[in-house]
């Protein structure tokens, strides 16, 4: 048990990017079922949703530290927060979910996949989506956000390409992108 809270941090990414997919996947398959979950199953995946989120930003910086400023350490644990908090604030249903965690997590994803772009730490494929992904969500939630303006249901079916876009692309992403790195540490 002690080498599971003391392991590298690239492996807890690694374990925790493949935790986010599964839960994002998992996720996405009840909501088209139409089915319903117990409210204990769906707090428990909203928290498990929000721990792998925190654990993959703030490993986020140390995949990246070469290419971007010391402050975004503190800027992602700040993000880090604010992702953790929104989601206790979902699980305790103070509000009908917590809109504004999306729109941060986009926007930032947005933000780091195109500061980092080009620079060889992610595969192009999943800077790609990430980016792609980031920005429908960033400007899907941003409607809402800003404008109280939900978009029509004909055009929602784009947010879901881009929820699965941007799924993909941090997680998977992040996987490959640790591997990579421990592969071109230990030559």
């Amino acid at each position: 048990m002690k080498k599971f809270f003391t392991q590298p941090i690239g492996d807890l990414a690694r374990q925790n990017a493949l935790t986010f997919l599964v839960i994002n996947l998992v996720g996405i398959g009840v909501e088209l079922s139409g089915s319903t979950a117990l409210d204990a199953v769906d707090n428990l995946f909203s928290f498990i949703w929000g721990f792998s989120l925190i654990s993959i930003i703030i490993a986020g910086y140390y995949l990246a530290e070469g290419y971007v400023p010391e402050y975004w350490k503190m800027a992602t644990t700040i993000l880090a927060t604010v992702i953790i908090f929104g989601t206790f604030l979902e699980i305790t249903e103070l509000e009908d979910g917590f809109l504004p965690i999306y729109f941060f997590w986009a926007f930032n994803s947005l933000i780091y996949g195109l500061t980092l772009r080009g620079s060889g730490i992610f595969r192009p494929i999943y800077e790609y989506l990430t980016i792609f992904g980031a920005l429908i969500i960033t400007i899907g939630t941003s409607a809402d956000l800003f404008f109280d303006y939900e978009l029509p249901e004909a055009v929602q079916i784009v947010g879901l390409f881009g929820w699965l876009s941007l799924v993909v692309g941090t997680s998977v992403g992040n996987y490959f992108a640790w591997g990579d790195k421990a592969a071109s540490s230990a030559e």
